[in-house]
């Protein structure tokens, strides 16, 4: 039977051993091929070495990055689940990889991963947990409700992922949240701007001679995962210097709207009006993009969901929207942390022994499901 307090443990043990995100002693490392009648996908693998019997089944679903189920955050989750003594699979999503924001490619890799670890008798039977991470995470709710009634999925765990993409999209662009009532500020991470516009700028009606500088900001944000500037550091600004000489002289504000120079946000007002247009433009373009017009009145699996509050690319009120979404539909529990930002840890928090605490509690949230 799962023990979820000391699988928790556990998890924590090895995510603080592997901080370099390169995996430690006691963990397999390998990759596999996956496929159905449409073709192949690679994927890897995560097992501890010690150990017999049928372990708990993870498939982990990685966002829009250049890295993909290579980034160093991601390899350290994986791992550190593996360490808990889970069998873990995170397959590679081609598109997001080149940073194309549609869902379809991915849906169809966690069908094929869940349905590959089931089958498998060294995963224990009853379904594997879905992980959805920053864009992921309502793809593996969407795809978590279609294979739960199929049995292959008995939860989902969110982390970092979103609900209401206007929200998510103006807050890439002014930095701008609701919570309690109010409007907060983060500065928020360029890199999301550059990519939701590198999708979705010139599919906007008026905009389709903006295709160059769609496919400026594309390069820039890809420049960000290949060479690991940070993307509103000054390191920035000679990629961006060079990329706006491929935009044509009547493009150059439109690209410098997405793309000021370091030091600078974009314009407020212009601002929220494109935040509007792109987001209904991605509407048009990928419909499952949101969770909402996609579950079609199903329910869900338990959801577990984590989130942390110093996220400058997906606020952390999203999780929350999310979470208050799915209590009609699911058994779901969200836990927001001051520990991380997006895909890392914050810096030192003044209550860091109770957000550790808080954040083991979510953990252990995870683990409990597959303890059902």
């Amino acid at each position: 039977m799962a023990n979820p307090t000391l699988d928790a443990l556990r998890y924590a043990r090895g995510w603080m051993r592997i901080a370099s995100g390169v995996p430690g002693a006691g963990i397999a490392i390998e990759g596999v091929t996956l496929g159905d009648d449409a073709g192949t996908l690679s994927a890897s693998r995560y097992r501890p070495v010690s150990g017999s019997g049928p372990r708990p089944g993870w498939v982990l679903l990685h966002g829009a990055t250049r890295p993909g189920h290579e980034h160093t955050a991601i390899v350290r989750f994986a791992a550190a689940l593996a360490g808990a003594g889970g069998d873990v699979i995170v397959p590679e999503i081609r598109a997001w990889r080149r940073l194309e924001l549609d869902p379809a490619p991915a849906l169809r890799a966690l069908k094929i991963a869940a349905g590959h670890m089931c089958s498998d008798p060294g995963v224990r039977p009853g379904g594997v947990v879905l992980v959805g991470l920053s864009f992921g995470c309502p793809q593996a709710l969407i795809a978590g409700a279609d294979l739960a009634a199929r049995g292959l999925v008995r939860g989902v765990l969110g982390y970092g992922g979103y609900h209401d993409l206007l929200d998510t999209v103006r807050f890439g662009l002014t930095g701008q949240f609701r919570w309690k009532g109010r409007t907060g500020y983060l500065r928020p991470d360029p890199y999301g701007r550059w990519v939701v516009a590198a999708n979705y700028l010139h599919r906007i009606p008026g905009y389709e001679g903006a295709e160059d500088v769609s496919r400026a900001l594309g390069q820039l944000a890809a420049a960000a995962g290949d060479h690991g500037f940070m993307s509103w550091e000054p390191s920035s600004d000679p990629y961006k210097a060079e990329l706006i000489e491929s935009v044509s002289v009547e493009n150059r504000e439109l690209f410098r709207l997405f793309a000021p120079d370091a030091a600078q946000d974009p314009e407020p007002g212009r601002a929220r009006e494109m935040a509007f247009l792109l987001t209904e433009a991605a509407r048009t373009t990928h419909p499952q993009l949101e969770l909402a017009g996609a579950l079609d009145g199903r329910s869900l699996p338990p959801v577990r969901l984590i989130h942390g509050r110093q996220d400058h690319l997906i606020p952390f009120t999203e999780t929350l929207a999310l979470e208050r979404f799915l209590r009609r539909r699911a058994d779901v529990a969200a836990t927001v942390t001051d520990l991380f930002a997006h895909s890392g840890e914050a810096g030192r928090s003044a209550t860091r022994i109770l957000e550790a605490g808080r954040f083991l509690g979510a953990i252990r949230g995870a683990m409990a499901l597959h303890a059902r």
